[in-house]
């Protein structure tokens, strides 16, 4: 779907706006819309939208041309989808997407509700609870500031204004980084700039979506940058719209600027991010956004922004606890210094500044403007959830534990904080954790992504049946996300277990090794397909998968384990043997563990 096909929402949204332009005849003046309140969640920019009167949390992303919703949400809402134009595709992290239509009756956003607003639908879900993302086609609309370090992003009509001092309103002593704004296409309107890393130039494309930023793996190279090259480290795995998952690796920068700002020796991710097309050689994610106070002037195709406080890329590095009214100075940051913006004075607005805090791993602050939201709002159940995380993630097990509680207390129907507190109760008292865990399939949407957690816990209570079908309440809702082969492998595992459908269990776990292409879950995927075999007295395709899986990941216990159970029902007692001393000796669990399931010589 181009862009330039505006929705019902993007029209009522620029008639609303630009009706206070009408007459206007001040030299300069900011017309400044009601703020928009932003949760950071886990570096994520959350704004609360509604789509056929039911509330519902979107990822504000820059980096996206359109508005989009994942299949499960689709279905949560019981929207009708549509197919695309022929030959429409979009490109995101691992890959292309030909995605379907949704068309919501009515969906709300600002205090703007229109009708029959079009959504594009991906593969994959959003993975924090969010059902979609608002892309350009919402914000291009007017002028925005961005001030997520205090949880909130504002609508600004410009009348007659130009200079910068003007329109950076926030401040007259800080130093103001300028971007000019470049757009890929009519069609699709991304934002990009120049910026330059180890003094070569590179094109960024402003991409709240993207938590972290990420630097492509050619622009990496161009600034000597490689995945040998001295301290960088691996940093696992990334995913966004397509059907892939990218490596990435964190990599020393000696230098990064933009705008007249200078970043040095700092850590960014590099990875085959894929947007060579769109002439795109970084994602510049939240983090940056998160640590800047920036204002996109649309009306002058001009990015302003000054330093908001933080560190800026590297977010295991950690900068001093901050003091009321004091200036915050970054690790990696020399040159800006900050004046604090949109204070927070009540509940809400100490909330999101905590969750802001918490996104940046300042759980100390977080912990601080959460439990003073908390004491003005002693009722608010979620400002206890989110207070429980901050501590959880401190490692303070037991203060985690008494607000997740609290939480649920103050609202028992809240899943997150049932899911919460089961995952920490989990080692050591786990009649209570299952006791949370069948709260959480009680009340959490059939669709919700958190079922494929819900399934992992199931599992590792050694509740298999529960496991499985959680596993098929996520499979139905997720036909096409990234995490299907592991899903698939993972039922297919816990179906064995069960001693249940091992026929479908042997069909899971074959299109689970269809999809897959990682050793190490090709190994699992084999293995517990061996686990089958076993069930089932195929001895010779069960001892073939388990000495296949032992190939591909020669530590792997429970395929030493099956191995050595089938070596015994064939008659080669020595190998069998050995096989299982070797397993009870250094996972005696385990080795418990199966025998209790009935794995038994």
């Amino acid at each position: 779907m181009p862009a330039r096909r505006l929705s019902w929402i993007t029209a009522l949204l620029a008639t609303s706006l630009l009706r206070a332009n009408a007459g206007a005849t001040e030299p300069c003046k900011l017309v400044m819309y009601p703020q928009i309140p932003v949760e950071m969640d886990d570096l994520r920019p959350v704004i609360t939208a509604s789509i056929n009167g039911v509330d519902a949390r979107f990822i504000v992303d820059t980096g996206s041309f359109w508005d989009f919703l994942s299949p499960a949400a689709a279905a949560q809402f019981n929207l009708p989808l549509s197919h695309a134009p022929p030959f429409f595709y979009v490109n995101g992290v691992g890959g292309a997407v030909v995605p379907r239509i949704a068309t919501a009756k009515t969906f709300t956003v600002a205090g703007i509700t229109s009708h029959d607003a079009r959504f594009l639908v991906g593969n994959n879900d959003f993975l924090g609870g969010q059902i979609g993302i608002l892309g350009q086609n919402i914000f291009r609309i007017a002028d925005v500031d961005y001030n997520f370090a205090d949880g909130v992003l504002r609508f600004v009509e410009p009348q007659h204004c130009g200079r910068e001092d003007e329109l950076v309103y926030w401040t007259k002593t800080q130093p103001v980084g300028v971007v000019d704004l470049h757009w890929t296409s009519s069609d699709r309107p991304y934002l990009t700039g120049k910026a330059d890393v180890n003094g070569h130039e590179i094109q960024v494309l402003f991409d709240t979506g993207s938590p972290r930023t990420i630097l492509s793996l050619d622009a990496a190279r161009r600034a000597g940058i490689t995945p040998d090259s001295p301290g960088v480290l691996e940093a696992g795995f990334t995913s966004g719209l397509g059907k892939d998952t990218v490596k990435v690796w964190v990599a020393p920068v000696a230098s990064f600027e933009i705008g007249g700002e200078t970043i040095e020796r700092t850590r960014v991710l590099i990875g085959a991010i894929g947007l060579r097309d769109l002439g795109v050689d970084m994602l510049l994610g939240s983090d940056f956004f998160l640590a800047h106070h920036i204002y996109v002037a649309y009306s002058q195709d001009k990015l302003y922004f000054t330093y908001n406080g933080g560190v800026v890329f590297d977010l295991n590095a950690r900068r001093p606890a901050r003091t009321p009214g004091a200036a915050k100075t970054p690790a990696d940051l020399q040159a800006f210094s900050t004046v604090t913006s949109d204070t927070p004075t009540d509940a809400a607005g100490f909330m999101r500044r905590g969750m802001a805090d918490a996104s940046r791993h300042e759980y100390s602050e977080a912990i601080a403007d959460l439990t003073h939201a908390c004491s003005l709002d002693p009722s608010n159940a979620d400002c206890r959830y989110r207070r429980g995380l901050a501590y959880l993630n401190s490692g303070q097990r037991e203060p985690a534990l008494a607000d997740f509680s609290a939480a649920i207390q103050l609202q028992p129907s809240d899943f997150e904080a049932h899911l919460s507190r089961a995952q920490l109760e989990l080692p050591q008292h786990p009649a209570d954790a299952q006791s949370d865990l069948d709260a959480v399939d009680r009340f959490a949407p059939q669709q919700a992504d958190l079922r494929l957690m819900v399934a992992q816990l199931y599992g590792a209570a050694g509740q298999y049946a529960g496991a499985v079908h959680q596993y098929d309440l996520w499979v139905e809702y997720h036909p096409r996300d990234i995490r299907l082969p592991a899903a698939l492998s993972s039922r297919c595992g816990a179906e064995a277990a069960a001693n249940l459908d091992l026929d479908r269990a042997l069909e899971d776990c074959s299109s689970a090794l269809d999809l897959m292409h990682k050793p190490a879950s090709t190994a699992i995927a084999v293995s517990n397909r061996g686990l089958v075999y076993l069930r089932q007295g195929k001895l010779d395709s069960a001892l073939v998968d388990f000495d296949t899986a032992l190939k591909l990941q020669p530590e792997l216990p429970v395929a030493h384990y099956g191995r050595g159970l089938v070596e015994i029902r064939k008659g080669l007692q020595a190998e069998g043997q050995a096989d299982l001393a070797a397993i009870r000796s250094q996972h005696p669990d385990l080795a418990r563990h199966l025998t209790g399931l009935g794995f038994k010589p």
